[in-house]
């Protein structure tokens, strides 16, 4: 029997969906294979609330980080960093040869659109980028807020990466103004890590085309020329596409609004359950996330013994994000843990689990 995942990604993925996995291979320069992929695009058009292009990557939203900035950054481009994830873009930004300026908080702290309404105000950047729902410390962002100081910017692009929160949180794209909106499958989207999703703008097309040495993998005017044909520009993962679309399909039958509202639910029950056990949030009040909570560990739990005790029944636990860990070990301050409720998890789930963890910390060494 396969372990389940209480950990933020890869998440579990429904039996009907990984079936899907092993149809039989077809040509991807195909008419069949071309009814495959345009067959997705209504069901990801309503995920991201947008009229845009939904492009699909065979990457890791890793690799659509390195397609916003190689295809629509000339030079300059501003990174909101508030933990482990914002900070890796913004390295890989600076690695692509960018003049990229970090505007940083403090880890368990939101992005604040008054400091970020600043930044841009010195400078003249060509992109924003912010991570929505920050995974290593359990912290979501104000994307309606941002919003707000990005139309004050009309020259500049907003970048989101939505990897822990799209699926489990409603983004609403065009409501926005957001100009790239990415994320990969294997978080709330509870596909089998493999393929990465992005929302595409008509004006982030148009900086491309302005824009050289955008490479070929992750150009987007390349996956933009293939999916107006229906294709993509190389071989792509082709049993998960077949996923996806069971998965969009299975996603319409929930309904994305209770889809949310679950999510809401199983993060409320995380939280008054920290509260009842006396470990506070180390996401600030008010900006916690509704994927993944981050739990300051103030009770010096063991989690490694945890983890290894669980594991011999079949429960995967996630002792916190290491170099956040390491960092507050070393400054004296209480670690982490996290407890993921993204994806196929559902509150009668989350409840079993946190049940669990308490029998774990009743036990004496």
């Amino acid at each position: 029997m396969a372990a389940r995942l209480f950990i933020p990604g890869p998440s579990d993925v429904d039996d009907t969906v990984l079936r899907e996995l092993a149809r039989p291979q077809l040509g991807h320069r195909t008419q069949e294979f071309r009814e495959l992929f345009a067959s997705l695009r209504p069901g990801l058009r309503k995920l991201f609330s947008t009229g845009n292009d939904v492009l699909i990557s065979t990457s890791s939203g890793s690799g659509l980080w390195e397609a916003a900035i190689r295809s629509c950054v000339k030079s300059k481009v501003l990174h909101a960093v508030n933990g482990a994830f914002s900070k890796k873009w913004a390295s890989l930004s600076k690695n692509c040869a960018k003049d990229m300026a970090a505007l940083s908080f403090q880890d368990g702290k939101p992005v604040n659109p008054q400091a970020v309404d600043k930044a841009l105000s010195e400078r003249d950047y060509e992109a924003f980028c912010v991570v929505h729902n920050e995974t290593s410390t359990g912290v979501i962002s104000d994307l309606g807020a941002l919003s707000q100081v990005m139309k004050k910017h009309p020259d500049v692009l907003f970048f989101v990466d939505a990897v822990s929160s799209l699926g489990g949180v409603k983004i609403e794209v065009d409501g926005l103004g957001i100009d790239i909106c990415l994320a990969s499958s294997q978080k709330a989207l509870a596909l089998p890590a493999g393929i990465a999703l992005a929302s595409i703008s008509r004006r982030s097309y148009l900086k491309a085309e302005a824009v050289e040495g955008r490479g070929y993998y992750f150009d987007l005017l390349e996956l933009k020329k293939a999916y107006d044909k229906d294709e993509t520009p190389y071989t792509p993962s082709i049993p998960h596409l077949y996923a996806l679309r069971k998965q969009l399909d299975r996603m319409e039958a929930e309904g994305l609004e209770f889809r949310y509202k679950r999510h809401e639910e199983m993060a409320s029950w995380v939280r008054a359950w920290a509260k009842e056990q006396g470990f506070p949030m180390f996401s600030q009040e008010g900006c916690h996330s509704p994927t993944v909570s981050c739990i300051s560990n103030t009770k010096g739990i063991d989690f490694a013994a945890v983890k290894k005790a669980l594991a011999g029944r079949g429960i995967t636990v996630d002792t916190g994000y290491r170099k956040l860990n390491e960092k507050l070990a070393a400054e004296e301050k209480p670690t982490t843990f996290r407890i993921a409720h993204m994806g196929e998890r559902t509150p009668d789930e989350i409840r079993s689990y946190l049940a669990e963890l308490q029998k774990q910390f009743q036990v004496k060494p």
